[in-house]
């Protein structure tokens, strides 16, 4: 089961009710649960994905209210995009789709992830605007070299690193 955990902001943004989100669960997914949130960027909402087990991310934006019933589809094809960039092969990718066939929205659980994912907000604008705002930026260049930072809940490995790590545990024991 695919897990989008939103905050409040998302939630308001969607429009969504509470009879739309299910209480959060334990999640057994390889990445686990995302984190989602909101932000401006140069006057244009932002969508920042979080694995609440890994930290990696990534940014859509543009994604609007109409696209609510798609947001879960949104989510996966922009995963799909970040791990094929980094090198991931289509194995690799299924396996760590296998788990996300169906999607659920629900609240948020974790002040510390949340920390985590504001963090990772202010470093995503941070590099937008320093490469002259979304029109100019590398977007691509900036979500890897976000997930090139170590997190300090990650023991100071780069989010990037654990998700490799996670691939190869999995691979080792399903041999």
């Amino acid at each position: 089961m695919l897990q989008l955990k939103c905050t409040q902001k998302v939630q308001r943004e969607l429009g969504l009710k509470l009879e739309d989100t299910t209480d959060a669960r334990k999640e057994s997914s390889l990445l686990g649960s995302w984190y989602v949130n909101l932000f401006l960027v140069n006057r244009r909402k932002t969508f920042i994905f979080m694995s609440e087990k890994t930290l990696l991310s990534f940014i859509i934006f543009g994604v609007k209210k109409s696209n609510v019933q798609k947001m879960p589809e949104v989510f996966l094809r922009g995963l799909d995009q970040v791990l094929t960039l980094e090198g991931f092969s289509i194995s690799e990718v299924n396996r760590v789709f296998k788990g996300y066939e169906s999607p659920e929205l629900t609240k948020t659980d974790s002040r510390s992830l949340l920390g985590n994912m504001n963090d990772l907000t202010c470093l995503y604008k941070q590099f937008i605007l320093s490469e002259g705002g979304l029109n100019t930026c590398n977007l691509n260049g900036i979500i890897s070299q976000v997930n090139r930072t170590p997190q300090r809940n990650l023991d100071w490995l780069k989010s990037i690193e654990v998700v490799r790590n996670v691939l190869q545990e999995c691979a080792r024991t399903t041999t």
